[in-house]
């Protein structure tokens, strides 16, 4: 029997209504920090250079957990660099705010950058933003001037000057898919494989021995197949499904099959080290940086159509109510008997073409419908216990025969992506529900309660929409009608934002505290050992569990450790991801500079809009600046509110905006507003051309919240007027000074209402 929690989403309502004129604080680090108490921490530079943030030594990322640092109060930290630092107040946001104490070392990790020649030797420009410093370092003959190089610092923090070493070429700017070898230095992702352990693939063998077949569970005959998109290198899961007879009491028999990886990643052995260090594949859009050698990503454990493959398999048989009424999880061989696409799939099962079905045969095609019709089910049955249905919107990027991207387009989804997704979420719940019953350790895939404070801040904005009404709270059941009414509309993209910042991070722990976000007391990762290191390990515990064999002693505390670092491993991977995307996107756009492009306002910072075109489906910056007329963001910023509140822009308001620059360095495109839906203070809906659109720059001190006195996150407000009567000096001066000011011209930006007060 699933066990499964009703409604994980919804929290007890906050001790009071947050003020609208109030931005919420920050949230403080949770180590507890008091005044003046020291800490180690890596310091990270900011990218204007005044200043920057600490993060202290073994504490999670996330919103608000780094420290701020003063630019007077650095020391001569830059960024990467190991410290020793205090608690030395708070910021004007409830931040907490520290001065660096002691320089302990440098950042060991190798820098990407530029070599330049100049008449008194040689420097490297680094690229990355947050390192403004110069590197001088001695002449090389591993690359030439111009070129990108990786070069690592030199130890001492004493030093005046920043030295450093060239330590490998990465080549020249125009190279094709120069920019994921910058991406993967930036990150520090490991690209090459150790010797050690490409001598510990060399004895596998490339047809599997008999021997080893030998005690599995034979399913080469029965009728399986994997469902992955086009570009897929490798095939980590495959399915079979049977109906079973009314007479036994109807349902399904569902059987999961993941590639086993554990049979050939040995414990200890330096190939399961290096996919410990690595946590996870990493994926561009062009290009993938294996988690495991492609020897077996690709070929010995991905199961390809047609051959024989080790797998581990999760049965499960479906009562007609959805339940799970019977488990079993087997080491297993299987033959897929066809390699398919989700387009294929749902040509022939949704669009139901007569030639794709002939191809594919009765059998296959029998699979594919029955398996559409369980997953539809699957998907009411999860949506009615309180999972989120939040789809987001990913790019996909197009590329010409030389690699070059010439396109970017939402990714289509349909119901072969969701018949997929569902089977692996029911197989990660089952063996979750395996362990848990068996009082077993394992790495879960935990997922906490949204904050209270911010889920009641998105149901305000959420009200005053009419999404909710006045007293409605946001319950799982309402959240998902709201997404539902809005699927496709142009509130989508403001409310999938705000839904998105209010819910919290799912990560990896030794410690099932359930997952919110699927409304799940059990779950964790089981479907994807080839491309993650948390699913090995779950392989690796129910082999040990399946053959009765001893588990060791303080595993408990041994998967901790493992969890926190695939936690780590998989936030770097997310993060490289996305600079990845917007590297592509620079190069996509360079050449349009001055072409006009049709999008929609996805979301706002301190002083940008940010817009997300509708083609190519890229992400631009215009700054507010460029709007004229004095715009400012909301608490919530979700509208920018302009010309004395007389123009009012939100999330998901169409805008036509024309390319000025694209910056490759920031990986920024910036734009301007052209013309934009907007309205009235009535609210009434006009279309707004803006009478200061100048083509501007976008800046990387843009993104960063202003930290001058009178603002609340990013809100101008107006400073009060000190109490009382001024002395008569002061008036007399005041009026002086108003004659004396010159009145702006007629039909000017300026002349258009009074400046808010900064």
């Amino acid at each position: 029997m699933a066990r499964r929690s009703a409604s994980r989403i919804p929290v007890r309502p906050p001790a009071r209504t947050p003020d609208r004129r109030e931005a919420p604080k920050a949230p403080r680090p949770s180590a507890g920090l008091r005044p003046y108490e020291t800490f180690e921490a890596t310091f990270l530079g900011h990218p204007e250079g005044t200043g920057g943030f600490l993060r202290v030594a073994g504490m999670p990322k996330g919103p608000g957990m780094d420290l701020l640092v003063d630019w007077r109060d650095a020391h001569g930290a830059i960024h990467g660099d190991r410290v020793v630092a205090e608690v030395s107040g708070e910021g004007w946001d409830g931040r907490l705010k520290a001065r660096v104490l002691e320089i302990r070392g440098r950042g060991d990790t190798p820098l990407p950058g530029t070599l330049q020649k100049q008449p008194w030797g040689w420097r490297v420009v680094p690229l990355e933003p947050r390192l403004s410093q110069i590197i001088s370092v001695p002449p090389t003959d591993l690359a030439e001037d111009g070129e990108l190089v990786s070069v690592k610092l030199d130890p001492d923090p004493e030093a005046k000057q920043l030295h450093g070493t060239v330590v490998a070429r990465l080549g020249k700017k125009t190279d094709l898919k120069i920019e994921n070898k910058l991406t993967a230095a930036l990150f520090n992702l490991r690209t090459a494989f150790p010797d050690a352990v490409m001598k510990e693939l060399a004895p596998f063998p490339t047809v599997i021995p008999p021997e080893w077949i030998q005690g599995r569970e034979d399913l080469r005959e029965t009728l399986t197949c994997t469902v992955d998109p086009p570009t897929a290198k490798d095939f980590d899961d495959a399915i079979s499904l049977e109906v079973l007879p009314r007479s036994e009491g109807g349902g399904w028999l569902l059987g999961v099959h993941i590639a086993d990886v554990s049979h050939y990643v040995a414990e200890g052995g330096p190939l399961d080290e290096e996919a410990r260090l690595r946590g996870t594949s990493v994926y561009f859009p062009d290009e993938a940086i294996p988690m495991i050698p492609d020897r077996l990503s690709g070929d010995l454990c991905s199961l390809r159509e047609g051959v024989d493959r080790l797998t581990m398999t999760a049965w499960m048989t479906i009562s007609p109510e959805l339940e799970v009424v019977e488990t079993r999880i087997s080491e297993s061989v299987i033959r897929s008997a066809k390699r398919l696409t989700y387009d294929e799939v749902k040509e022939a099962s949704i669009d139901l073409s007569t030639r794709k079905r002939a191809e594919l045969g009765e059998d296959l095609c029998a699979l594919l419908d029955e398996s559409l019709v369980l997953s539809r089910r699957l998907t009411e049955a999860r949506l009615g216990r309180g999972a989120m249905n939040l789809d987001t919107e990913e790019a996909e990027f197009i590329f010409d025969a030389e690699g070059r991207p010439v396109d970017a387009r939402r990714y289509p989804r349909h119901d072969a992506h969701r018949m997929i997704e569902e089977f692996m979420l029911l197989a990660n719940e089952t063996v979750a529900q395996f362990f848990t019953r068996k009082k077993i350790p394992t790495i879960y895939r935990i997922h906490d309660e949204p904050d209270p404070l911010k889920l009641e801040i998105f149901a305000e904005v959420a009200r005053t929409f009419g999404l909710l009404k006045p007293k409605e709270t946001p319950t799982p059941e309402h959240l998902n009608a709201m997404l539902d009414k809005i699927r496709g509309g142009p509130l989508e993209a403001m409310i999938n934002t705000l839904l998105l910042r209010s819910l919290k991070r799912a990560e990896y722990s030794a410690d099932n505290i359930g997952h919110a976000g699927l409304a799940l007391q059990d779950y964790l990762h089981f479907t994807s050992p080839i491309r993650r290191y948390p699913d090995l390990v779950v392989h690796r515990l129910l082999r040990k569990v399946l053959r009765g064999e001893r588990l060791p002693e303080g595993l408990h505390s041994h998967l901790a450790v493992l969890a926190k670092g695939a936690s780590d491993a998989e936030q770097k991977a997310t993060e490289a991801e996305r600079e990845n995307d917007k590297w592509k996107a620079c190069l996509l756009m360079k050449g349009r500079v001055g072409q006009r492009f049709q999008g929609r306002i996805q979301g706002f910072s301190a002083k940008v809009a940010f817009i997300t075109l509708d083609a190519p489906f890229v992400e631009v910056g215009v700054p507010l600046a460029a709007l004229g007329g004095g715009f400012w963001i909301d608490e919530h910023r979700t509208k920018a509110t302009g010309l004395r509140g007389s123009v009012v822009i939100t999330i998901g308001d169409a805008v036509e905006v024309e390319i000025t620059a694209v910056d490759e360095d920031l990986r920024r495109i910036s734009a301007w507003v052209t013309e934009a839906k907007a309205q009235d203070a009535h609210g009434k809906a006009f279309t707004f051309v803006p009478t200061l659109a100048a083509p501007a720059t976008l800046r990387e001190g843009d993104f960063e919240k202003p930290k001058r006195r009178g603002t609340e996150r990013g809100v101008r407000v107006r400073n009060e007027a000190p109490k009382g009567r001024p002395p008569k000096k002061a008036r007399e001066a005041g009026g002086k000074a108003r004659e004396a000011k010159p009145k702006p011209p007629k039909g000017s930006v300026r002349g258009a209402g009074k400046r808010k007060a900064r």
